[in-house]
């Protein structure tokens, strides 16, 4: 259902202005959680690429406990990986068979990207033409408000 915004009110076309505002709002807030997301893969995607390398076996590196703390530790099977599969779940993997899990998050991720920036743009536009429409309801208030002044006088 399409509205004519033109017809509508002022309060009623800055009520829909706050409206795509925050849908706006909350799509960006999407768009920058998926390149988190996509960010996050593609550092998994290095990481297996570094243990994996032969030369990686027998060296030392840094573990994770948590997001700040670390402990020692040695690569003792450079070709093994844990894969979270979601919802805590891990999956022992080949590096080969990792990366290609990595990749197509990272495919879907993609995909889920695009929609969101095309949804963006389209919210970005609608709301341009919301501020075209306020404008344009402001400058005609002013007008009236003259002409009522002038036939005051």
């Amino acid at each position: 259902m399409s509205i004519d915004i033109t017809k509508l009110e002022p309060e009623q076309v800055l009520q829909l202005r706050k409206q795509f505002e925050s849908e706006l709002d909350h799509f960006t807030t999407s768009l920058n959680a998926l390149s988190v997301a996509l960010n996050r893969y593609k550092e998994c995607i290095a990481n297996i690429n570094q243990v994996s390398d032969k030369n990686a076996e027998g060296k030392e590196i840094l573990v994770p406990l948590s997001s700040s703390l670390y402990v020692p530790g040695k690569v003792k099977d450079n070709d093994k990986f844990l894969v979270d599969v979601g919802t805590g779940y891990y999956v022992e993997k080949n590096a080969k068979d990792s990366i290609e899990f990595y990749n197509s998050r990272i495919q879907q991720l993609n995909k889920d990207y695009q929609q969101v920036t095309s949804i963006i743009n389209e919210k970005s536009q609608t709301l341009q033409r919301v501020d075209q429409v306020l404008r344009e309801k402001a400058h005609q208030v002013e007008k009236n408000q003259a002409a009522q002044a002038q036939a005051q006088k």
